[in-house]
C-alpha cells in the first residue's frame, strides 16, 4: 500500500508539476500523467482486488466518471459539436523613420539588425497596447458590442454547449470573446499573432479583418491625440510668449513717454559730443586770454567778453555733465540708460522665445499632418478551407486519459485512506 500512495504522489506531482507549476502548462502535465497510466492502472487494480474484493463500487466509480463521460463527448463531438474554423493573422507597429544619412556605425547596423535601436521599446509598447485592446471590452464596444457578437455566435446551426446565448452583459460577452479570440507578442520582433476562431470560414475571416482594422483606428487615434496636444501646448506657448513680448514693449513706450527721449544711449552720445565741442571752445578761448594777457589790460571790453563767454561755457559743460551722470538727479541720462537697457533686453529676449514659440508650433503643426505610427499587417487574414475542430479521436483519448489519471489518483488517495482506517 506504502508504494501504491508512493505512486500516485509521484503522478500528483507530475500532474501538478514538481519543478514548479509557473512553468508548465496543464497539457504537459496531463501527457505525464498519461505516460505512467500503465503502472497506475495495474497498482489500482492489486489495490481494488485486495480493498473491495469484487471491485463493484470501483469499476461502477470507474465507468461513471471516466468511461461514460468519455463515450458521451465522443458523441457529442462526432455528431453534434459545430465545426470550427480558424484564421490567423500577423500584424506589428512601425514608426515613421526618416534616413538623413548612410548607417556607418557598427553599432548602429547592429540595433537595426538586432531590433535594439532607440525604437524598439516604443514599438513593443506599442504592440502591447494593441494586444491588451483586443483582450478588452473595449474592442467589443466597438465592434457593435452584443449585436456583433450574437450575428457571429449566436445562429441556430451552432451546438448548444458552443453557442453564445443571447442579451448577455458585457462580462460574459468578454469571457466568451477571449475563448473564441486569442492574441500574443512577440517580445523580440514586436509581431502580434491573432488567431480567430468561428463557425464559419467567412465569419472568422471577417471578424479578423474588424480587429486589424479597429487595431489600426486605434492606433491613428492615439498618435492623433498625441500630436492634438503637442500643438495645443505650443500655440499655448506662442499666446504667453507674445503676450509677454507685448507687456515688454508697452513698458518700453510708458518709459519713453515719461522722459520724452525715444533712446538714452542716443541722447547721451550727443549730449557728449556736444560737452567735447564746448570744451573745445573753452580751451580756444582760454589760450587766447592767456595770449592777450600782456598786451591788454584785465578790464578791457574785449577781455570781458571773454571771460563772459568763458564762464557760460563752464555753467553749459557743468548743466551737461549733471544731466550725463548726476548722483542725486533721477533724471540722468545715466540712470535712464541702465533702466532702457533692461527694458530692451527684456523685449529682445522675450522677442527671441516669440520666434522659438512659432517654430515650435509650425513643426507640431508638420507633425499633426504627417502620420507618426503604421500598424503593418505582416499576415493578411485568409478564409479557411478546412475545420481545424472537432478533432473527435483525439481529444476523446485525451479526455479519457486525463479523467482516467485523476480517478487513479483518487481512487489510490481512498485505497489508502481505507487500509489506514482497516
Amino acid at each position: 500500500m506504502l508504494r501504491l500512495v508512493s505512486d500516485a504522489t509521484a503522478i500528483m506531482r507530475s500532474a501538478t508539476g514538481a519543478h514548479g507549476s509557473a512553468g508548465l502548462r496543464p497539457g504537459g502535465a496531463i501527457v505525464r500523467g498519461i505516460a505512467r497510466a500503465p503502472s497506475l492502472a495495474r497498482s489500482t487494480v492489486e489495490t481494488f482486488a485486495s480493498t473491495a474484493g469484487s471491485g463493484g463500487w470501483w469499476s461502477r466509480s470507474l465507468l461513471a466518471l471516466v468511461v461514460a463521460p468519455s463515450i458521451l463527448f465522443f458523441l457529442y463531438a462526432g455528431l453534434w459539436q459545430s465545426n470550427g474554423y480558424e484564421v490567423e493573422t500577423r500584424l506589428t507597429v512601425r514608426g515613421a523613420q526618416e534616413f538623413r544619412g548612410a548607417i556607418t556605425d557598427a553599432s548602429s547596423i547592429m540595433s537595426r539588425i538586432t531590433g535594439g535601436g532607440p525604437g524598439s521599446k516604443t514599438t513593443i509598447q506599442d504592440a502591447y497596447i494593441v494586444l491588451n485592446y483586443i483582450k478588452s471590452d473595449a474592442i467589443l464596444l466597438d465592434l457593435g458590442g452584443a449585436a456583433y457578437l450574437e450575428k457571429y455566435y449566436s445562429k441556430s446551426d451552432i451546438d448548444y454547449f458552443s453557442r453564445l446565448s443571447q442579451h448577455q452583459k458585457i462580462e460574459k460577452l468578454l469571457k466568451y470573446w477571449l475563448t473564441r479570440v486569442m492574441a500574443s507578442v512577440d517580445t523580440v520582433s514586436g509581431i502580434v499573432t491573432i488567431k480567430v476562431e468561428a463557425f464559419r470560414p467567412a465569419d472568422a475571416t471577417q471578424i479578423a479583418q474588424d480587429i486589424v482594422r479597429l487595431s489600426e483606428s486605434l492606433i491613428n487615434h492615439i498618435t492623433e491625440r498625441s500630436r492634438r496636444d503637442a500643438v495645443e501646448r505650443a500655440e499655448t506657448e506662442v499666446t504667453r510668449s507674445a503676450d509677454r513680448l507685448a507687456a515688454t514693449r508697452d513698458k518700453l513706450t510708458a518709459f519713453r513717454d515719461k522722459s520724452a527721449i525715444i533712446d538714452p544711449a542716443i541722447r547721451a552720445k550727443s549730449v557728449a559730443e556736444l560737452i567735447a565741442k564746448l570744451t573745445v571752445e573753452k580751451i580756444s578761448i582760454e589760450n587766447s586770454l592767456a595770449t592777450l594777457e600782456g598786451t591788454l589790460r584785465t578790464d578791457s571790453p574785449s577781455q570781458r567778453i571773454q571771460r563772459a563767454k568763458l564762464g557760460s561755457i563752464d555753467d553749459q559743460i557743468a548743466k551737461l555733465n549733471q544731466s550725463l551722470t548726476g548722483s542725486l538727479n533721477d533724471n540722468a541720462l545715466s540712470a535712464q540708460i541702465a533702466g532702457y537697457e533692461r527694458l530692451k533686453l527684456d523685449e529682445q529676449f522675450d522677442e527671441l522665445m516669440y520666434k522659438i514659440a512659432q517654430s515650435a508650433y509650425q513643426r507640431a503643426h508638420q507633425e499633426l499632418e504627417r502620420q507618426q505610427i503604421y500598424l503593418v499587417v505582416v499576415v493578411p487574414p485568409s478564409m479557411p478551407e478546412t475545420a481545424t475542430y472537432p478533432k473527435v479521436i483525439a481529444s476523446s483519448l485525451l479526455l479519457f486519459a486525463a479523467l482516467f489519471v485523476f480517478w487513479s489518483i483518487g481512487a489510490l488517495i481512498a485505497a489508502s485512506i481505507n487500509d489506514q482506517m482497516v
